[in-house]
């Protein structure tokens, strides 16, 4: 029951912190951070798709290596692609005994024994993932998987956010620019003097 509090807490922690920060980076550390802490895992990433490349890219990362985080391209259909193609997570419980992975030296190398994966949907649409790692070879509980997949959500709502405050923002230079060219063209071109 501790653990269940300790997921709620963490829960609301993120979800204050999306609906109060127009930071995504601060908001999708802020949900690493909780993930690896209340699942006591050793490192976690975020990688968003792009659909037309067919890679996940990294958009932040927590407690991983600069060599690992480039270690290559991560392809969406070859790197534990059950949890892009199903949008639902995957878990690795050893990666002994995985033939998913697109780089298990890499992860051997890192000291990575098991994997959490986890779809990060907006309206049903896979816009990313959340991948979490423990040192140890581990099964994840449902109660576990429940947590991560809520916070994935989390991120979702803070991605979408973070684009329509891009999306608003181009508007408004956009706006900016033709009332600009439309006050020039009305005085004709001269700059008032102060």
């Amino acid at each position: 029951m501790a653990r269940e509090d300790s997921f709620f807490s963490t829960f609301v922690k993120v979800s204050k912190a999306i609906s109060s920060s127009l930071d995504l980076k601060e908001v999708l550390d802020l949900i690493l951070k909780n993930s690896i802490d209340a699942l006591k895992l050793k490192a976690g990433v975020i990688s968003l798709l792009n659909k037309k490349a067919n890679r996940l890219e990294v958009i932040a990362h927590r407690n991983l290596s600069d060599e690992f985080i480039n270690k290559g391209p991560i392809l969406a259909d070859k790197s534990i692609p059950d949890a892009v193609e199903t949008k639902h997570p995957a878990i690795v419980e050893n990666i002994e005994n995985e033939c998913q992975l697109q780089y298990p030296e890499a992860c051997k190398k890192e000291g990575i024994k098991a994997i959490l994966s986890v779809p990060i949907l907006l309206r049903n649409e896979l816009i990313g993932i959340l991948r979490l790692y423990d040192g140890n070879p581990r099964e994840f509980s449902y109660r576990e998987v429940q947590f991560i997949t809520a916070l994935a959500e989390q991120g979702g709502i803070a991605i979408q956010n973070a684009r329509y405050l891009q999306q608003v923002d181009q508007d408004h230079k956009k706006e900016v620019a033709e009332l600009w060219e439309w006050f020039k063209s009305m005085s004709g071109g001269t700059m008032l003097d102060g």
